[in-house]
């Protein structure tokens, strides 16, 4: 993910509900951190992930996890 905002030093908190959901990776969408398709032009594939019950996920925002588009703290940040 060449797009993702390096100095934001946190991941993006949200509560979603089931479904799947589209990771932005190009930077370009107008609905982030959510792809809207901006990247068809380009060389970006958003990242494909599915919530099976309401929960509160964190988005990776540095670009740093092993599991996008999840945070999983290696950043330094710790998650509650």
């Amino acid at each position: 993910m060449s797009k993702m905002n390096n100095d934001a030093g946190m991941p993006i908190a949200l509560t979603l509900d089931p479904g799947v959901y589209y990771r932005c990776t190009c930077g370009q969408s107008e609905s982030l951190p959510f792809c809207d398709g901006h990247h068809q032009d380009g060389e970006f594939s958003p990242i494909r992930f599915e919530v099976k019950e309401r929960e509160k996920v964190y988005l990776c925002s540095c670009g740093k996890t092993e599991n996008q588009p999840f945070c999983d703290g290696s950043c330094g940040v710790d998650l509650p």
